[in-house]
């Protein structure tokens, strides 16, 4: 849908949906126009002793139908219009979220949860309301104060009617009066709610570190400084809501107090009847309802505005990585060659330092590339590249052939298969983090990929085995086997390119060993890139570059970069050092257990 306004939009699709809805308000408005009109006529009959039992039994009957009649249409109106507002949440809502799916990754790097859930939940409510109680309001208000006026002025007195209704106007530099700060102000609300939603995310998604370093106490503060703020906020809203509605109160009651002074003297004058000054009040009392609620429709509408701000906002906000024009969607499949050419690349935010700097590099079909390196050095980044997680500069990166650019992202990323640093898994069963994919897999396929993955025994000790529900972020497993979920779900769907960014650091050197070797057949005939910082997961790969500082400084296979004695080397001589240091102090322990069992034994 067009972004130029929400409610704009959405009225302007259901047009005729309104139009019914209005019609059917409107019958119900004139309906109520009937009361005062039957009660006038009842007042002047009983005044005047022409009033027997039978017309008091019509009167009583046509109230009743009357009444009927209006609560038929006026719930019939609301339901059609609440229908209409709640199609309208779920539409917005829905695009929100598509949105947010073709957003680039680095947006949501800038964005805190709590305020992406605010937007969804709370604004978005904001503009249900908005779309429920305002357009009804307002409908109402416009149908019951123009005809009022109209049988006012034609049936009772013009006069009365005038300067009963000259205080209202006031109601308009009223509501433009505070126009301004109740819109400011529902903004620092919606603001400090956000803040506030934040700070739960953000303690309950790390309860573990904060217990680990005794920080309830901090935490609780920060808490009740955001729980302060966002009542404060609320509190100075309410204030100022609540005195535009007393306002606005007196204002209508100050007609109500003009319409009986005058009617009263109009009536001791005979210049209207009795019947005339009921009516008349009828009318006046039907008008109250609507008009108080003006000031509600006033506040509302100011809260939806500023809520409209802030989704347009999200909806204005261009994802950064697309299809781009020249992209060939002819390309269905890709078979893996990747090339970098004199590729520097810098993120947006620091486009004065770039993260990689002429990157030229070939792995072939079904070959194997392991990246080592210092952190920080653009490992990680090089991968993010290749799945378009951001836009490499055009004519740099290649794959087939082909610049990444034509590649449509639906292809490039179905075929690429990566495992990531941080080894997200979802509030799922274990079966479906594993199965991950737009593509069904059967149960065999599942099992099979936990085997290659090495997770297979420890899944099948869970009492749910592949079915068991995982906690947030598969709090529930233990890094190492998350490590190997995440393997399972990146090998599983077969891909073209295998990326396993530092996928294997938490898992000791057994397991290592034992998945490297379970990945010996899915890497087959299958270009894989290989992150690491262990040598040991590095050193069988068919090539092998060095990275430091963004740039490529030794390139070759495990033997030639031990002969050069670069950083290489140095690193494999580091870590032979830790592993040697481990096993001496491993004999040690076992030394002084026997010891002390020696002893033991002794005494």
């Amino acid at each position: 849908m067009e972004r130029t306004t929400i409610f704009w939009n959405h009225i302007k699709n259901y047009r005729w949906s309104y139009l019914i809805g209005f019609a059917l308000l409107s019958i119900s408005s004139l309906l109520q126009l009937l009361i005062p009109v039957l009660l006038g006529q009842f007042t002047d009959k009983l005044q005047s002793s022409l009033l027997n039992v039978q017309e008091t039994i019509q009167f009583a009957v046509w109230m009743v139908v009357i009444g009927l009649g209006i609560a038929f249409f006026r719930s019939t109106s609301r339901i059609y219009l609440f229908r209409l507002s709640r199609m309208l949440e779920t539409r917005v809502r829905g695009d929100l979220f598509k949105h947010w799916e073709k957003l680039s990754a680095q947006y949501f790097n800038n964005q805190r949860i709590g305020d992406l859930m605010s937007h969804a939940i709370s604004d978005v409510g904001v503009i249900r309301e908005v779309t429920m109680q305002g357009y009804f309001n307002i409908m109402e208000a416009i149908l019951l104060i123009a005809v009022s006026v109209v049988a006012m002025v034609t049936t009772v007195n013009p006069w009365l009617t005038l300067v009963t209704m000259l205080p209202l106007p006031l109601l308009s530099i009223l509501a433009y009066r505070f126009n301004g700060r109740i819109q400011k102000q529902s903004a620092d609300m919606q603001s400090a709610i956000s803040d506030l939603t934040s700070r739960v995310q953000e303690f309950t998604a790390g309860i573990r570190v904060v217990k680990a370093y005794v920080q309830e106490k901090e935490e609780q503060k920060l808490f009740e400084k955001d729980n302060e703020h966002a009542v404060k906020m609320n509190r100075i809203f309410v204030r100022t809501n609540s005195l535009f509605g007393s306002l606005s109160t007196g204002i209508v009651g100050f007609s109500f107090l003009v319409s009986v002074v005058m009617g009263g003297v109009m009536v001791l004058n005979h210049v209207i009847t009795l019947g005339q000054f009921v009516a008349f009040n009828t009318y006046l009392s039907l008008l109250m309802g609507p008009i108080e609620n003006l000031g509600k429709v006033v506040n509302l509408m100011q809260r939806g505005k500023a809520s409209e701000v802030r989704i347009m906002e999200i909806f204005n906000t261009q994802p950064q990585v697309i299809d781009d024009m020249v992209a060939n969607q002819d390309i269905q499949h890709i078979e893996g060659e990747i090339e970098f050419r004199d590729l520097t690349f810098a993120y947006p935010e620091e486009e004065d330092r770039p993260m990689l700097k002429n990157i030229s590099l070939k792995v072939p079909k079904g070959s194997s590339l392991a990246i080592v390196g210092r952190v920080g050095s653009g490992k990680s980044t090089l991968t993010n590249l290749l799945v378009r997680l951001h836009n490499p500069p055009v004519g740099t990166l290649f794959i087939d052939g082909h610049d990444i650019h034509e590649i449509p992202l639906t292809t490039l990323r179905g075929q690429i298969g990566i495992v990531p640093q941080d080894q997200f898994l979802f509030s799922s069963t274990i079966r479906d983090n594993i199965g991950f994919d737009p593509n069904p897999y059967t149960d065999e396929q599942v099992v099979e990929a936990s085997k290659v993955a090495q997770v297979y025994e420890n899944i099948v000790e869970f009492p749910d085995q592949f079915e068991t529900t995982l906690g947030e972020r598969g709090v529930s497993l233990s890094g190492g086997q998350r490590q190997r979920v995440s393997i399972a779900r990146a090998i599983i769907k077969k891909p073209s390119i295998l990326i396993f960014d530092d996928s294997l650091s938490a898992v000791d050197t057994i397991t290592e060993d034992l998945i490297l070797e379970g990945l010996k057949s899915v890497m087959n005939k299958r270009t894989t890139i290989i992150i690491g910082h262990r040598i040991s997961s590095v050193q069988g790969a068919d090539q092998i570059v060095v990275m430091d500082e963004g740039k490529i400084i030794e390139r070759g296979t495990h033997e030639q970069l031990l002969r050069r004695n670069g950083l290489y080397a140095d690193l494999h001589h580091k870590q032979q050092l830790d592993q040697e240091a481990e096993r001496q102090d491993g004999q040690d322990m076992e030394r002084l257990q026997a010891a002390v069992l020696q002893e033991g034994a002794s005494l």
